[in-house]
This record gives structure tokens, C-alpha cells and sequence, in this order.
């Protein structure tokens, strides 16, 4: 009998140890905040915390080396760090610049590895209401994680003075040993087993958040430079397209491109299905004023103003949108010149130009002096409805009939001659 008590006292013991030992221990979700703060980081951290959130992760690390980027990027993954139910660490291994100390500061635990830095977050533009804005985001920030407010609004306004840290005029940039003396950061550690240690947890299971190959081209699609070039490709290919008979590589380059631009920013998050469908009814109208409706009116310049919008909201600030925009209208403009130049005898280009050239060889002269053609008389060279050409003198004039229809060869006269007017009748027997 007390040999079985022993055995049962020994079991629960190490029943005991087992359950301390799962509690030092647990689920770990690493989210890289790496390359550029923008709205593809935005979607690839929401996705890591999402799966954080359904797997029932013990502890996120967010992994941060970043020059900055997008500030409404960033604000939007500091509000999905400060909704998660679970706790977040924030691992500083470069740089945590910019936007990015923003995105740093909202953990509940900053830890910075030996020789990393964090601050220089100045705004562009650099003008007091942004910087105001910034200010409070980063100071309420701090103060929400008991971090120094004073030193970290500092970074974002040059105009602080901490005495003995910063004087006015500069920003703000600590290194990792300022950070921990100055209660930024919580930790400065070599690497993750020394932060593991600190803050008392050994993970038994670590999921790595990687980008998919979707979410890696839609952030390279996005970025305001690239956009650029898939845009002008796109709006040249089509040209050409227009300009070349039949249905072949620029067309096919201008559906690649432009699906390509549009899909990074359906990937993102950024564009809905309305403004795709916008920019679709602009080309479409502009192709009904080339096509169908003559001249450019209400038609062509209605799908411009359709194209221009739905690009316009695309981008995250007006200052990128109207740079981008105008870099693409440049450069689609000088590409078109260049077609036209080399491509305007096709089929189409031929369709929508004057064909006949009025050249002085052809019999056409500048018609200065007109009222010296009155009383002259000459053959009809076409049929006049009452509009037509009749032959004066060895030259061509354009002229409208009295008010009848004069068949082409009949013998005309003028009779009336009001600035560019020339009424002509024709000649009968009588006037003969």
C-alpha cells in the first residue's frame, strides 16, 4: 500500500513538471517589418497576426529592419498590434526608422540587438501639420507603453530640446544602449536566444509569416516608380496597337501591363473593383471618340477625366498621385509622337487622317485677294452639294452653289464673295 501511494505522489509530480515545463514554453508567429513600410507590409503583418490570433499563438515577434516608409501604412499596423489579444515583441536587428519606430514603439516589448538604431522620423513634406500629427501619434504611442513620450517626439519634431540628449533643430536617432538608458527599449540583446531568456519563454513551435509570391510582386507593383513604368508601357502599347492593323503585341503588352498594375493593387487591398471598372469605362469612351464619334469632345474628354481619377486614388498621397500621373502623360505622349512618326501609314492612321494633300503641285494656293474672283467664271472639278470645288483660272477654290445641286463639269460663276464665302450659280444659255 505505501509502495502504490509513492508511485501515484511520484506520477503527479512529474505530471507537475511537465505542465511547468509547457508553460515557459509555446507557440511563436515571426512577422518580418522589412524593406519599405506600404501597404503590402500592411496586408502580409494583418495576415500573421490573423493566423496568430486562430492557432492560439502564445507570443508574436515582430521582426524590424526598416528605413521607413508610408505613415498611414504604419499607423494601421500599430492599430493591429494594439487590437491583438496576444502579446507582441518587437525585435529591432537593423534600423527601425521613420515609420518604422512608430511600428516598433506599439509592442508591448521593444528589444533591440547590439548596434541597431531607431528615431529619425521626419515627415514628408516636412510642414507643422504633419509634423504635429506625427508628434502626438508617436508621443500617445509611448504613453500607451510606458516609454519615455518626451524623447520619443522627439524624433518626430526637430524643435524638441531634451536637455543633454538632443538640442534644437536636430532629430532624434538612439542607438540601441541609448534606447535601453533612455526607456525606449526594454531589451538589448545579441540575438533571439538571448531575448528568448529575457523575457523568460522558449518557443517549442515557430511559424516564420513569409510573403507569397502574390504578395511580393503586388509590393514591387505598388512602389510609385514601378507603377510608373507598367503605366507608360501599357498606354504606349496601346497606341501602338491602334496605330498597327490587326490585333498583335501591343495589345498584348497593354493588357499584360495594365493587369499586372491593377492586380498589385487588388492584391493589396488598395483598389476595389469599382475603380478597375472606371478606368475600363474611360478607355472605352475614349475609344468611341476615336472610332465612332468625330472630333474630340464630350466623349474622349469624359474617359480621360474617368482614366486620370480612377489612377488618382490609387496612390497614398495627392503629392505621388499628380507626380506619377504627369511622369506617365509625359512619357505616353513622346511615345506616342514617336509611333505616329514611324507607324501613321497603317490602316487605322489612314482612316482617321486628312488623305489628300493640298500642296500648290495639286493646284491648291492660299486664297488671298478674293474679290478679284468675282464675275469669274470656270467648270465644277466635283459635283457641288451644295459644297464643291470648281476650277478658276487654273486653281482650285472651294465654293458653295447659290442654293441648287450643280453637277460635276457644269460651268459656274461667282456671283458673291463673303470672307471665306464664295457663292457661285451656274451658267445657262442666257448668260452665255
Amino acid at each position: 500500500m505505501r509502495r502504490s501511494l509513492i508511485v501515484i505522489i511520484i506520477f503527479i509530480l512529474i505530471l507537475l513538471l511537465a505542465n511547468l515545463s509547457v508553460e515557459a514554453a509555446g507557440l511563436l508567429y515571426r512577422i518580418p517589418v522589412t524593406g519599405e513600410i506600404d501597404p503590402g507590409l500592411v496586408k502580409l503583418v494583418s495576415r500573421g497576426i490573423r493566423e496568430a490570433e486562430e492557432t492560439g499563438a502564445d507570443l508574436i515577434l515582430l521582426e524590424i529592419d526598416t528605413y521607413g516608409g508610408l505613415v498611414d501604412s504604419a499607423i494601421r499596423i500599430k492599430d493591429m498590434i494594439f487590437n491583438t489579444r496576444i502579446p507582441i515583441v518587437s525585435f529591432v536587428s537593423g534600423r527601425a526608422w521613420s515609420a518604422g519606430a512608430l511600428i516598433t514603439l506599439a509592442a508591448e516589448k521593444v528589444a533591440m540587438k547590439v548596434g541597431s538604431s531607431i528615431g529619425a522620423a521626419e515627415t514628408r513634406p516636412k510642414e507643422e501639420k504633419y509634423i504635429s500629427a506625427l508628434r502626438k501619434e508617436f508621443k500617445a504611442t509611448a504613453e500607451k507603453r510606458n516609454k519615455n513620450p518626451e524623447l520619443v517626439a522627439a524624433m518626430v519634431d526637430a524643435d524638441i530640446e531634451i536637455e543633454g540628449i538632443t538640442s534644437k533643430g536636430k532629430l532624434v536617432t538612439l542607438t540601441a544602449g541609448e534606447a535601453l538608458e533612455y526607456n525606449v527599449a526594454d531589451y538589448e540583446v545579441d540575438n533571439l536566444e538571448e531575448l528568448y531568456a529575457e523575457l523568460d519563454f522558449k518557443p517549442m513551435r515557430v511559424i516564420k509569416v513569409v510573403p507569397t509570391a502574390a504578395e511580393r510582386m503586388a509590393r514591387i507593383v505598388t512602389r510609385p516608380a514601378i507603377s510608373a513604368i507598367l503605366l507608360t508601357i501599357g498606354f504606349i502599347a496601346i497606341i501602338f496597337e491602334a496605330l498597327a492593323p490587326g490585333w498583335g503585341i501591343g495589345g498584348t503588352v497593354g493588357l499584360i501591363t495594365l493587369g499586372l498594375f491593377f492586380s498589385g493593387y487588388i492584391i493589396n487591398g488598395i483598389a476595389g473593383w469599382g475603380l478597375v471598372i472606371l478606368f475600363l469605362v474611360g478607355l472605352i469612351l475614349i475609344a468611341l471618340e476615336i472610332f465612332i464619334v468625330p472630333g474630340f469632345g464630350v466623349t474622349g474628354i469624359g474617359g480621360l477625366i474617368a482614366i486620370l481619377t480612377s489612377l488618382y486614388f490609387l496612390f497614398p498621397t495627392p503629392q505621388v498621385a499628380i507626380t506619377v500621373l504627369a511622369t506617365v502623360l509625359l512619357f505616353s505622349v513622346v511615345g506616342a509622337v514617336v509611333i505616329i512618326k514611324f507607324f501613321g501609314g497603317s490602316r487605322f492612321w489612314k482612316r482617321i487622317s486628312l488623305k489628300t494633300s493640298q500642296t500648290r503641285e495639286a493646284g491648291y494656293v492660299a486664297q488671298h485677294n478674293r474679290q478679284e474672283l468675282l464675275g469669274k467664271k470656270g467648270p465644277a472639278v466635283t459635283p457641288l452639294r451644295p459644297a464643291g470645288i470648281v476650277e478658276i483660272d487654273g486653281r482650285r477654290v472651294d465654293v458653295v452653289s447659290e442654293g441648287g445641286f450643280i453637277d460635276q463639269g457644269k460651268m459656274v460663276e461667282i456671283i458673291k464673295i463673303a470672307g471665306n464665302r464664295i457663292v457661285v450659280k451656274p451658267i445657262t444659255e442666257e448668260d452665255d
